[in-house]
């Protein structure tokens, strides 16, 4: 990796860690299926633009049907889940959550080969689970409000956004290798933006949402979809899939920060110890799965 790549992802997780206070600000005043569809056709509309002002060509539509299935699973379903699960939770814990993607990436991955995983990728797996727990536990107080308060189901709303990016990843990885940066940056935007056009008409705002909630929706979709998927996608074909997902490990620092700063969110021990451990294993599981 050359100094440039290790500013890509220092950019890289600075933005997407953002994207847990854009979407904090604008969920209270939009459904989620709305939200996640206007951050999709922003972050496409400025791609694509980009692209044609730049004559840098793209292969979306000859590409589209491993550009769907994509899609689905790299921004529509995990949008809609961390978006709903927003207005919830603290955007310092979803950041977190957000973290265990490449463990979720492992998981499948042994599923779909049929091969156990190694044993200290194992270790891995269970300090996941083990940060996860605290952080759950700490954040809900008894087993009563475990099972019943809403927090818990955005808590369990942002771990299967997170396990949709594990799938998204064994997608590109598999059927989605032979796809250029530009087209899969392009496509799970233009595709996603689609698939949520069925749902976005219905799941409208009634009235004009605040001017925070619009620049907080117009910054999630330019800024952390356009952009960040530009710089994710490069990287992922400069320096390969696995480096580029080195950004998991610095997207909560920053995350926390900004929710501290920005949102003024109280970060009680257990937020940063648990995403420790979470990060543990995840360094674990991503060294030792390959």
């Amino acid at each position: 990796m050359k100094p440039r790549h290790w500013l890509n992802l220092l950019a890289l997780s600075m933005i997407w860690g953002c994207s847990f206070i854009f979407f904090k600000i604008a969920a209270p005043e939009m459904q989620a299926p709305f939200l996640a569809w206007a951050r999709v056709l922003t972050g496409a509309l400025f791609l694509g633009l980009l692209y044609k002002a730049t004559q840098q060509p793209t292969h979306v539509l000859q590409h589209w049907r491993v550009l769907v299935w994509i899609a689905a699973f790299a921004a529509t379903l995990p949008f809609m889940l961390f978006a709903w699960a927003s207005k919830s939770v603290n955007a310092s814990v979803l950041v977190i959550l957000n973290a265990t993607a490449p463990i979720w990436s492992a998981i499948i991955q042994a599923l779909l080969h049929r091969k156990a995983p190694q044993p200290l990728a194992v270790v891995g797996l269970l300090l996941g689970m083990a940060g996860v727990s605290l952080i759950v536990s700490r954040n809900l107080g008894n087993l009563n409000e475990l099972v019943h308060s809403q927090a818990a189901l955005g808590m369990l709303a942002a771990l299967a956004a997170a396990a949709c990016y594990g799938v998204a990843t064994n997608m590109t990885l598999g059927m989605g290798k032979h796809l250029d940066h530009r087209s899969n940056a392009l496509g799970c935007l233009v595709y996603a933006t689609v698939q949520l056009s069925l749902l976005a008409p219905f799941t409208a705002p009634e009235q004009l949402p605040s001017a925070a909630a619009m620049w907080a929706t117009l910054g999630v979709g330019v800024l952390c979809s356009g952009v960040a998927y530009l710089i994710y996608f490069k990287l992922a074909d400069e320096i390969g899939p696995t480096s580029a997902l080195t950004v998991t490990f610095l997207t909560p620092i920053f995350g926390i920060l900004w929710s501290v700063l920005l949102l003024g969110e109280s970060i009680g021990w257990e937020t940063p110890v648990g995403g420790l451990v979470v990060l543990s294993g995840t360094y674990l599981v991503l060294k030792h799965s390959r």
